[in-house]
């Protein structure tokens, strides 16, 4: 028989330890998939021991479980954290490292000089600033067809990082392996229409919807049928326009000064998922 009674030391439990305004004010996500409280601003909390013992299972980093599931933990105004949109997850996962660990963080960067590696401290609150937020309202124009821009969300992007991991990691091994010339040409050829493909899917995901006429498309199957069959100018238009929007969304590098040689030079700031929360 479970205990109904209230928990006496619910007042101990974990408290959000800093609020975060997102750079897409949860422009990309229905009321089914995140909730933002009236002020605007997202209540973060602290990792849970096992937030860090999932974390640290490399089948839930491999699967995009493990990043899936922090979010859920220490932000509750996200109920499916899988339609986090790619626009918003840096600055989560900065926001979630700062909650449970503080704002300094180790950076360690090799210096293109002298090659000496560089450790010093980073205040990530300076890195959040650094987080800009692309304009998605510009469609591109081809004519009387106009396509309008979304960016991913985490499980379009996890998924498509996964199966491209997997062909290209067909491609490394495949010179080696110990099969029929004839049968490693098919692989061969079937890794590259897969990467094609996933391009495609890729671009066509990036694509909120389609004006033409007085037609409107949101259907990702049409949207995705007219990427693969409209004439290539229109494609690297639409291509191109995609890029820009990512490009914007990088975050400013980091100006080192090596320690070693003096060395000034500029380095991006990674975040590799595999040991930010380490």
């Amino acid at each position: 028989m479970s205990n109904t009674n209230p928990n006496p030391l619910a007042k101990h439990f974990r408290q959000p330890s800093i609020y975060i305004k997102l750079p897409s004010e949860g422009a990309f996500n229905d009321e089914d998939s995140l909730t933002i409280p009236v002020n605007g601003e997202v209540p973060v909390y602290p990792m849970t021991a096992m937030d860090e013992i999932t974390y640290r299972t490399a089948d839930a980093l491999f699967n995009g479980a493990a990043i899936a599931n922090v979010i859920k933990s220490c932000v509750p105004a996200y109920k499916d954290p899988w339609q986090t949109s790619t626009l918003d997850l840096d600055v989560l996962l900065i926001a979630i490292r700062i909650a449970s660990y503080g704002h300094e963080m180790e950076f360690i960067s090799k210096c293109p000089k002298c090659e000496e590696e560089n450790n010093f401290s980073i205040d990530l609150r300076d890195i959040m600033e650094r987080i800009k937020s692309p304009d998605f309202s510009k469609p591109a124009t081809l004519g009387d067809v106009e396509i309008h821009f979304r960016p991913l969300t985490y499980k379009e992007q996890n998924e498509n990082n996964a199966a491209q991991f997997s062909d290209q990691r067909m491609l490394e091994t495949l010179p080696s392996a110990d099969i029929p010339e004839e049968q490693k040409l098919e692989m061969l050829q079937q890794a590259f229409q897969n990467i094609s493909d996933l391009t495609l899917s890729a671009i066509a995901d990036s694509i909120s919807m389609i004006k033409a006429g007085d037609d409107i498309v949101v259907d990702k199957e049409h949207i995705e049928e007219y990427i693969r069959n409209c004439d290539n100018k229109s494609f690297v238009k639409i291509r191109t326009q995609i890029e820009e929007i990512k490009k914007a969304a990088e975050i400013d590098p980091l100006h080192i000064t090596c320690n070693d040689c003096k060395h000034e030079y500029d380095t991006p700031f990674t975040m590799n998922v595999a040991n930010f929360f380490v």
